[in-house]
């Protein structure tokens, strides 16, 4: 997993390079949410290809609600880690002032609330259909026009793509004429797609051994170490539009891939499969046992939007605040995993209260469970 790690952080250096280029007419903020977004959320789309592609009949309701558990913890990590790190580089640097524009907040905020309470409602469901996965498709294209549309096309601006002194060789070549430096940049996409896609297949199989290893859910090491080794292209895609001061793309891209992540992300591999495997998916023990998982995802997202939206300025503080948010989040996994092995451990128990609270009889699980049956039936 660490060797598939670095090779993915090594592909992403040359897929950014790319989608620099091909982006540069965009307006600040739209390319960090479209361009951005969808490529630097391609390692977790293909975590899901792979769990659903590598998956036994037996275990395909396990194996898909952990790569649920990659693209929820991806999510996580993208809300809290990124913009922790985005707020310690730029004011390391010197900048004391790092904002982010409220109408990109409420903006891609509100649409990622929306496919997050999406996501709660319909994997609460007995059973996943392909419609499942296409009405998150279509979710997703939804924000993605409105996204585009609400928008103007900016001015080609020549310094925000690197093309004076290149130094590495994806730049060389890139660069090297005027002529066919769009074809040469599908190129280079193309190829850093590809590697990341192996990556991304040695990511699943790393995933499955080590949980294996452990007797727990490969649901627990995706939430953690799936969702982080995939969210690398994110990471340098925002750190770098930061330090160039470009906050509105550094955070769009964050909630940008976080939409693409809840929804193409899980909808689309789960679509395509079902519809050509014509099988449904049976989910009444898996949708029990992340039903935590979603709950702690929409509170995160809810706890950093208002972060980033009524605090004009980041300082040191709020990465504390954010840093303090995510150690709690690796502690309730753990206490998760530890839970579901029958563990006694404080964390175990504390997790323990919560998961019995959400799954009680006539609880938020069943209510839950009884609306989405009663959609999946329409």
């Amino acid at each position: 997993m660490i060797f598939c790690s670095i090779i993915i952080a090594k592909a992403c250096h040359v897929f950014e390079a790319s989608t620099n280029f091909l982006g540069r007419n965009m307006n600040e903020g739209v390319k960090g949410a479209t361009l951005n977004a969808i490529g630097s959320s391609l390692p977790e789309l293909l975590n899901t290809v792979f769990f659903l592609a590598f998956a036994t009949h037996q275990n395909l309701g396990r194996d898909f609600a952990a790569s649920i558990g990659a693209n929820t913890g991806s999510a996580i990590f993208n809300s809290i880690v990124i913009p922790l790190l985005v707020i310690l580089v730029v004011l390391a640097s010197g900048n004391k002032e790092i904002s982010f524009t409220k109408k990109v907040i409420l903006r891609d905020g509100l649409f990622l609330l929306g496919a997050e309470f999406l996501l709660l409602i319909f994997l609460s469901s007995l059973y996943l259909t392909h419609w499942h996965g296409w009405i998150f498709v279509l979710f997703y294209l939804v924000y993605l026009s409105y996204t585009l549309f609400s928008s103007k096309t900016g001015i080609n601006n020549k310094k925000n793509y690197n093309d004076d002194n290149p130094d590495s060789w994806f730049e060389k070549y890139q660069f090297k004429s005027e002529k066919y430096r769009v074809l040469r940049s599908w190129v280079l996409l193309t190829i850093s797609t590809l590697i990341i896609a192996l990556g991304c297949a040695g990511l699943v199989e790393g995933c499955k051994g080590v949980a294996d290893s452990l007797g727990i859910n490969p649901l627990f090491i995706a939430l953690i170490l799936v969702a982080a080794a995939s969210s690398v292209p994110d990471t340098i895609i925002s750190i770098k539009d930061a330090k160039k001061g470009n906050y509105d793309d550094a955070l769009s891209n964050v909630i940008g891939s976080n939409i693409f992540d809840v929804t193409i992300s899980m909808g689309l591999p789960l679509a395509v499969f079902l519809l050509i495997s014509g099988n449904k998916i049976s989910f009444r023990d898996e949708s029990a046992t992340i039903i935590d998982i979603r709950f702690m995802l929409i509170a995160v997202t809810i706890i950093t939007l208002l972060i980033f939206y009524f605090n004009s300025k980041m300082k040191y503080k709020h990465a504390m605040y954010l840093a303090i948010l995510y150690i709690i989040f690796i502690l309730y996994v753990i206490g998760a995993a530890n839970y579901y092995k029958g563990s006694n451990s404080l964390l175990a128990k504390v997790a323990g209260s919560f998961i019995e609270f959400l799954r009680q009889p006539g609880g938020i699980g069943e209510f839950l469970q009884d609306i989405a049956n009663k959609i999946t039936q329409m």
